[in-house]
């Protein structure tokens, strides 16, 4: 035997790890050079990993040591030793797994909500429910599954009694409170109809709703004014929550103190920005903490036209911290436009907007790393620096309902919600006319 042949006893004497990772198989990524099998998992949840059926095939001429069973059940949360003889000696390997980044819990079309053309246009969270828009109820369905569960109370609303009779939008804060209103808007006033809009609220999905408060919208400003297309809300209603309101076309929103489920003062904050273009229809604000003068997240317009990018605005200047390129610092990909409904939330250290990007007949969901396009722009190489584990392109396989032709007001809404220990977060996507996608999100 030529002895300076390099010999290699251990070359592959594992075949291969397979794991259960919900209805599919999972195959492990053996590295023979560091003895490490590696597990990427898409499906699992934190509590399904705890306990995963799990196969181990070896070669013919190896021999498992430990564990004994080729067949068993691991916790995938945390590393395990795999150690085999292949008649020249042992080799432990580590086996370890990666949480999805995304997991789909449910997605249901417009026709399977029972969507009314042009009229769902936003979505909130409370309890253990999702609660979805329409301009006449506002029904709510669970978030492990998407079954529908009930419809909200109007007890004590009359709607047609109001100047503008419908609520376009409705917002939940982060205890599961929901508010809405009517809306106003300057080019049109009904005969006998005042520029007064009533703030509704609802303590949880089995509450009656009760009046916040009532405005009467005064606004000195040129051109077009709409209030009521976008509400957020930071906070705990119930304790401490800050309420804010774009107003449509112009450069400005309104915010309203609330403490103990009443607000400060009936007459909002009016807040003037100078992002350094024109607001447009839907002008999401979206506060970065709670506080007066906190930072905030504006939605992009160029030339009237929602744009995917990120605009960060200092809440004592009001002028921008940041502002991205449309394309998200030359990151470029199939972009739709749109980009006004979007949600922030810091999970596990990280820091993620979920944004909706759409056209009239498709639609997309976008994660972007807002440290990273911010703080680091140059280190950002692909797309997928930004958005991890999706497939960026994935709005193919849910395009608007065609029962419902085009989404032509490009309209929706995108909440985020981080659990109690903060390692995860569930998100939910509307898109008018198309329906409603939920995920979880495992940053672990």
């Amino acid at each position: 035997m030529d002895e300076s042949l390099p010999i290699n006893p251990v070359l592959n004497p594992i075949l291969s790890v397979t794991a259960q990772d919900g209805n599919q198989i999972a195959t492990a990524v053996i590295s023979n050079n560091d003895l490490t099998i590696h597990l990427e998992l898409a499906n699992l949840r934190a509590e399904e990993r705890k306990a995963v059926p799990v196969k181990i095939h070896i070669s013919k001429r190896a021999k498992l040591i430990a564990p004994t069973d080729t067949v068993l059940t691991l916790d995938l949360t945390q590393p395990h030793l795999i150690t085999i003889n292949n008649l020249y000696k042992d080799v432990t390997y580590t086996l370890t797994a990666s949480a999805p980044f995304r997991i789909e819990l449910w997605r249901k079309t417009a026709t399977e909500l029972a969507f009314v053309k042009h009229n769902n246009g936003a979505i909130a969270f409370s309890g253990d429910y999702l609660v979805v828009h329409e301009r006449t109820k506002f029904d709510y369905y669970k978030l492990k599954d998407g079954a529908k569960a009930g419809t909200l109370s109007f007890e004590g609303i009359d709607w047609d009694t109001l100047t503008r009779t419908v609520p376009l939008f409705m917002a939940g804060d982060e205890a599961g409170n929901i508010v809405a209103c009517n809306f106003y808007m300057s080019r049109w006033m009904p005969a006998g109809g005042t520029n007064t809009i009533h703030m509704f609220w609802w303590e949880g999905v089995a509450a009656k709703p009760k009046l916040l408060f009532s405005y009467d919208v005064e606004i000195d400003k040129p051109g077009n004014i709409d209030v009521g297309r976008k509400i957020y809300v930071r906070g705990d209603m119930t304790k401490h929550a800050f309420l804010y309101m774009g107003v449509s076309f112009q450069n400005m929103f309104l915010r309203w103190e609330i403490q103990n489920g009443q607000v400060v003062s009936a007459q909002p904050d009016k807040i003037e920005y100078d992002p350094g273009y024109q607001m447009g229809t839907q002008p999401t604000i979206v506060p970065a903490t709670l506080g007066k003068n906190a930072n905030y997240f504006i939605a992009r317009y160029e030339d009237g036209a929602g744009k995917v990018a990120i605009t960060y605005m200092d809440g004592t200047t009001h002028q921008p911290i940041y502002a991205s390129e449309h394309h998200i610092q030359n990151i470029f990909h199939q972009w739709l436009g749109g980009g006004h409904a979007f949600d922030y939330v810091p999970i596990n250290g990280k820091h993620y907007i979920f944004m909706i990007e759409q056209k009239a007949e498709s639609w997309m969901r976008e994660v972007f790393d807002v440290k990273k396009v911010i703080e680091a722009p140059n280190s950002i190489g692909s797309i997928m620096d930004l958005i991890h584990t999706r497939k960026w392109n994935d709005w193919l396989d849910f395009p608007i309902d065609p029962l419902y032709g085009k989404n032509s007001n490009n309209t929706g809404d995108v909440v985020a919600r981080v659990s109690p220990d903060g390692k995860t977060a569930t998100v939910a996507f509307l898109c008018t006319n198309s329906g409603v996608i939920v995920w979880e999100i495992n940053t672990e």
